[in-house]
């Protein structure tokens, strides 16, 4: 299942998956598969998404929504 909370995020950045990618440090096919719901991540990793994304791991990962969306 897609992480639409994710995606919506980087689309509200202004950012697309490879500068995301990049920024975080990951592969781009990494950061897809998050995005995609395939993969799970490791809270390191998880934590540069959201300060890339300016956002918390809870917006991104948890049950609250992101609320300047």
């Amino acid at each position: 299942m897609k992480n639409q909370t994710l995606i919506a995020a980087r689309q509200h950045s202004g950012k697309t998956q490879k500068q995301v990618a990049d920024e975080v440090k990951l592969h781009i096919r990494m950061y897809q598969r998050y995005e995609t719901g395939v993969g799970s991540n490791t809270i390191q990793t998880a934590i540069r998404i959201t300060k890339s994304l300016g956002t918390t791991v809870e917006n991104l990962w948890g049950n609250t929504p992101i609320k300047s969306l």
